[in-house]
């Protein structure tokens, strides 16, 4: 099963999941495309012929590590069954998708350029984002139907939503040119998801007022 460890690191009894703690540290710290299998095995201690017993590719150990359900799209589908009104569903999921996403161990533009460079591979995590895409959409065009939200184009609007949150966690992941004075802006994925999901549903309320309401009954709607 591969040759033995080269390093101090103690086993602990599971070397595919330790391979895939030591990606998650390295895809974190400096980004998908900087890493190589054979700093995955050097971190882990393990020979690269074990790695690859375990992963046949980097792109395998992306995958394995995304995951081919996202959590977000679990809540949409969630909240509709229960006829959660449009601004609360809203702000759910896109709290929801960034709190995922920044407590996750990948920058999700790194596995967006993963995915589109090879579709067949990535095929399932293109669909569940196709699929979660068209929930907001809904979601979005109920609420321009229903008047909660201002009128527009459904499609566009979900669009800004979407690039607000995945906009939001890149920043939570990489400094600014000033934050080594200033010190990081976003600290806690909490605070990123609120910013994220606020800002996004105050652009799209009629009545901007309503949304510290909708935020509670939205994150308490998360609890239930």
């Amino acid at each position: 099963m591969g040759r033995p460890r080269r390093t101090g690191v103690t086993p602990t009894g599971n070397p595919r999941q330790e391979i895939l703690d030591a990606a998650a540290r390295l895809f974190a710290d400096q980004g998908y495309v900087a890493t190589t299998m054979s700093e995955i095995a050097k971190t882990v201690g393990l020979g690269q012929s074990s790695v690859y017993y375990w992963f046949r590719s980097k792109e395998d150990l992306l995958l394995a590590l995304a995951g081919a359900n996202r959590e977000s799209l679990e809540v949409a589908r969630r909240l509709a069954a229960r006829s959660t009104p449009p601004p609360e569903h809203l702000y759910a999921v896109l709290y929801a998708d960034v709190l995922q996403m920044c407590r996750g161990a990948l920058d999700f533009y790194d596995l967006e350029r993963a995915a589109h460079a090879q579709p067949e591979f990535f095929a399932e995590i293109l669909a569940d984002y196709g699929r979660l895409r068209a929930e907001l959409e809904a979601i979005v065009d109920a609420g321009m139907r229903s008047g909660d939200f201002a009128a527009g184009d459904a499609r566009t609007a979900t669009a800004a939503c979407l690039a607000q949150t995945e906009g939001m966690q890149h920043r939570f992941r990489t400094p600014t040119p000033d934050d080594a004075q200033r010190g990081p802006a976003l600290t806690e994925p909490v605070t990123a998801a609120r910013l994220a999901a606020t800002a996004a549903l105050r652009a799209l309320l009629a009545d901007p007022a309503r949304s510290p309401e909708v935020e509670r009954v939205a994150l308490a709607a998360l609890e239930a």
